[in-house]
């Protein structure tokens, strides 16, 4: 659960937000706090690591969801989903003017809650320029998200030790784990740094940082021998001297 994705929840009906969180959980989801009042929510958010909020419209207190939707909006790089059951012109137009990376009618199905927060990951990652995509992930900042199966994943690029391609998937290799994803090893160089992360092989990927020994053909990263093409060698060769 080190690497789930962390989801704040803003819901003031208690029976629906305890309902929310099992769902999240048990989907392999965190759940980073919740709140019912909006500004708390807000004073929670500004303190806490947080990839996505579901976001309740109509709060008890002063301030609605739409009003923490626009600080969030303006204030934090984090996708936030509405929560309603209401779905009136005047409700839509002011939803619309905060720019959601998603939107979901109440009362919903587990499955379509899944499939709006995976939806509204990718909204927001297309609508960032500083974002990089492909088949097999997304890079934010220091950070990649991968969809292991059915969840979106997020990683640390630096934990990263090596990445290896079996046919149409890549196993992303951690310390003590693995990740599998579908995708190309072209492809997903793409979304790491250049100068950390180097095509060793044509069926691998190694992070320089990682190297444990360095041979005449291969690298050792966690007790795994990789093997290095001629036409790499070099390259991995300067990046060490420089480590």
């Amino acid at each position: 659960m080190d690497n789930a994705l962390k989801i704040y929840v803003v819901e003031d009906m208690a029976i629906s937000r305890v309902s929310l969180e099992r769902m999240l959980l048990n989907n392999e989801y965190q759940v980073a706090g919740s709140a019912a009042k909006a500004e708390t929510a807000w004073k929670d958010l500004q303190n806490s690591e947080v990839d996505l909020v579901l976001l309740d419209i109509n709060l008890a207190g002063e301030k609605n969801g739409i009003w923490l939707a626009q600080q969030i909006r303006a204030q934090l790089h984090i996708p936030f989903v509405y929560l309603t059951a209401y779905g009136d012109q005047q409700t839509v137009k002011e939803v619309l003017a905060t720019k959601p990376n998603g939107y979901l009618m109440k009362p919903y199905q587990e499955p379509t809650l899944l499939t709006t927060i995976s939806i509204a990951f990718a909204n927001f990652f297309d609508n960032h320029k500083e974002t990089i995509s492909s088949e097999s992930g997304v890079a934010l900042h220091n950070t990649i998200f991968i969809k292991d199966k059915f969840m979106r994943v997020k990683l640390q690029i630096k934990d990263i030790y090596f990445i290896k391609s079996e046919g149409n998937y890549l196993e992303i290799r951690l310390e003590n784990k693995t990740h599998v994803v579908r995708g190309k090893l072209t492809e997903f160089l793409k979304l790491l740094p250049p100068n950390i992360f180097y095509q060793s092989h044509m069926r691998y990927i190694i992070n320089s940082t990682k190297i444990e020994t360095l041979g005449k053909d291969f690298v050792a990263i966690n007790n795994t021998d990789i093997p290095i093409s001629k036409k790499y060698k070099e390259d991995i060769e300067k990046s060490i001297s420089f480590l």
